[in-house]
């Protein structure tokens, strides 16, 4: 009887443990959090190089930045986005890394230059290469389907009175890019601004939103929010689009690699072919059509791959 008893007792002293709920306010900050850091970091810092630059004590530096207006922007938007993502660091490794952990006893470059020489880039096997090199054609015959199509369809609605998609913004965004030289395009659109936004809203957002969503809801989710963050109309629904295409990439392939190098190709190959004479002869509705079919092709042969590798 007495070890009955004892057992009863210590039943009855054990805690009682209540499964703690995050509630939808709590979810929602959790996500949004570094969304909105991202955001404040950087806008704070274009304010501030903004300013700097024209006040170097440097002859002539007011009448230089005036002739170089549009290229400096241009600078100071991927320089700003480089410090802003610094701030984020600590929250990407824990999220792109297999174990949710990261270790405190090293710097946060360190463990992402690690991190680069060995989960970047997934299982080193011919299936991995062949499935980024899927990846990278699908980002460009994507992109070039919807840029076509968006371009057909600005064209199309301002001849009929109805500029719904026209934004002054948009125009702005484009005159500022394609005014850089090509060298300084490729930088700037083809690594740094590829690298910065696919670790905000792939390696950190999309993960975060996963914790608490169906994949299917966090892709749409994450690809919502990369479209917002380009702050106009066409680029918002061409953004979201291709955003869609690099949460699925990332989720197949399970390696960060593969939304990183598909956006790098993609700004690369755009913003090279929005400078040839080549362009105007690819926006018609048989080009657009043709490569929707090969994009849609190409994303067809991933997923099928995708479903053999899991």
């Amino acid at each position: 009887m007495g070890g009955v008893k004892d057992r009863t007792t210590n039943t009855r002293r054990q805690a009682k443990i209540t499964p703690k709920r995050t509630t939808l306010l709590q979810k929602l900050a959790y996500i949004a959090r570094p969304f909105v850091l991202y955001m404040l970091v950087k806008t704070a810092a274009m304010f501030v190089l903004a300013i700097a630059v024209p006040a170097l004590p440097i002859a002539g530096i007011t009448v230089w930045v005036e002739e170089h207006a549009r290229q400096l922007s241009a600078v100071v938007n991927g320089a700003a986005s480089l410090i802003a993502v610094s701030f984020l660091l600590k929250e990407f490794l824990i999220e792109v890394s297999t174990d949710g952990e990261i270790d405190i006893d090293r710097s946060a470059p360190v463990q992402l230059v690690s991190f680069v020489k060995t989960g970047f880039w997934g299982e080193r096997t011919a299936r991995t290469a062949a499935g980024l090199a899927l990846c990278v054609l699908l980002g460009i015959t994507a992109a070039l389907a919807l840029n076509i199509g968006i371009e057909i369809l600005l064209e199309v609605m301002s001849a009929a009175g109805n500029p719904v998609l026209d934004s002054d913004k948009y125009e702005t965004v484009e005159t500022i890019q394609y005014s850089v030289p090509i060298w300084l395009g490729i930088v700037l659109y083809g690594i740094v601004s590829p690298t910065v936004e696919e670790m905000v809203f792939r390696g950190v957002i999309y993960n975060r939103i996963k914790k608490f969503y169906s994949v299917p809801r966090a892709v749409v989710a994450s690809a919502l929010l990369f479209g917002i963050f380009h702050g106009n109309l066409p680029q918002f629904l061409y953004g979201t689009a291709m955003g869609i295409l690099m949460a699925l990439c990332y989720e197949c392939s399970g390696c960060f690699a593969a939304p990183v190098l598909m956006h790098m190709a993609v700004n690369s190959f755009v913003f090279l072919m929005s400078q040839s004479v080549a362009w105007g002869v690819l926006v018609t509705p048989v080009w657009g059509a043709l490569f929707t079919v090969l994009s849609a092709g190409v994303f067809w042969v991933y997923r099928k791959n995708c479903r053999r590798d899991h």
